[in-house]
């Protein structure tokens, strides 16, 4: 695990320079959002695991609000007295695996990606019908609109991800201009194509469902088809409804069971599915995966989607090579840190300007 190598200023780089304890009233803020998004958790621990699981989750429960009780008094995480949301994810999560709750959303996963697969061909077909400039519009906000569904959200933990949500999601996107909006400079670069402005794209990916499966998938899918090498990096472990790498895998291959264009570009080398080695729903790019950095090594092109990495952490990180972050804001405490309101959109295009 090392540094990612398209980061512009490794030793400078932040992930998220965002101090929970002293920024007024945050902590306080994630720890009630953390007792309510706790009980949808043990909810879908139940679902998963079954009933011979009632102690487990009876037990984290228990460790949980002790854990709060000793960060309120305490105002620190693990020893930390400058926690960031890093932080704070990375407790719960392994409080969830040490109590055996590893994956509490994999049934939910599994269905949400089902259920997307069925509807995949529809946005294909629909993208197809469309001349250029609309094809790689509809393209970003397809993107933007299926990172509504996210099960870690304030606003959106109790949104049920559907296909028909996902349509109803991009009729309802807020009107442009959007918080960040740098779509009409990244579509008259994307309009370029064939052949792709980049050759190599690597695109960190999110939430399971609609999210990943009608808006990456059908956006990866025109640039690979518009000459872009396509990496997908996904959580190499579960963390809320994250796709993890091997659920990347085994979406990809479904739906390039129904997609002959899909399959060739499979075939023909042009997609790969690698892990970053992260383990919460943000990433720390001063600590990623070798396999990534090996696959990433000659990319010109780095994608965050979705809040957690593109606009919580990373909002102002600085690459090597061209980068794009999308992102649906789905956060009260994430948007007021940016100065942006829930449900607001972020399509932020920094190409790497060379000077002589």
């Amino acid at each position: 695990m090392s540094h990612f190598c398209l980061l512009r200023d490794p030793a400078g780089y932040q992930s998220i320079p965002w101090n929970l304890v002293s920024d007024d009233g945050v902590l306080e803020y994630w720890l009630e959002h953390l007792e309510k998004l706790s009980e949808k958790v043990f909810g879908y621990a139940r679902d998963h695991y079954g009933r011979g699981a009632k102690d487990r989750i009876d037990r984290t429960r228990e460790d949980l609000a002790e854990e709060l009780a000793s960060i309120r008094v305490n105002r620190m995480i693990d020893g930390n007295d400058k926690p960031t949301p890093i932080d704070f994810d990375r407790m719960w999560q392994g409080l969830l695996c040490r109590h055996g709750l590893v994956d509490p959303f994999a049934s939910i996963k599994r269905k949400a990606n089902n259920d997307a697969c069925i509807m995949y061909p529809n946005v294909v077909r629909r993208l197809h019908a469309m001349a250029d400039k609309d094809k790689w519009f509809s393209l970003i906000e397809g993107t933007l609109a299926g990172n509504l569904f996210d099960l870690g959200g304030e606003s959106t933990m109790n949104l049920s991800d559907s296909p028909d949500g996902f349509f109803d999601s991009l009729e309802n996107l807020k009107p442009r201009p959007w918080f960040v909006d740098d779509c009409d400079m990244l579509v008259e670069d994307m309009l370029l194509a064939p052949p792709a402005k980049w050759s190599k794209v690597v695109i960190f990916i999110d939430n399971a469902g609609a999210d990943f499966v009608l808006g990456v998938m059908p956006l990866a899918r025109e640039l690979a088809l518009a000459g872009s090498q396509i990496i997908l990096a996904a959580n190499e472990k579960p963390a809320l409804n994250d796709m993890t790498v091997d659920e990347t895998i085994d979406v990809v291959e479904k739906l390039s069971l129904g997609d002959a264009d899909l399959h060739a570009l499979i075939e023909a080398g042009m997609f790969e599915v690698v892990s970053t080695g992260n383990d919460i729903p943000m990433i720390d790019l001063g600590n990623v995966s070798d396999e990534l950095n090996e696959a990433a090594s000659d990319a010109d092109l780095v994608i965050l989607e979705g809040m957690g990495r593109a606009v919580e952490s990373n909002f102002d990180v600085q690459f090597s090579v061209d980068s794009i972050q999308l992102a649906m804001i789905k956060d009260p405490a994430v948007g007021k840190k940016i100065g942006a309101e829930s449900f607001d959109c972020v399509c932020k295009y920094v190409p790497l300007v060379v000077t002589p």
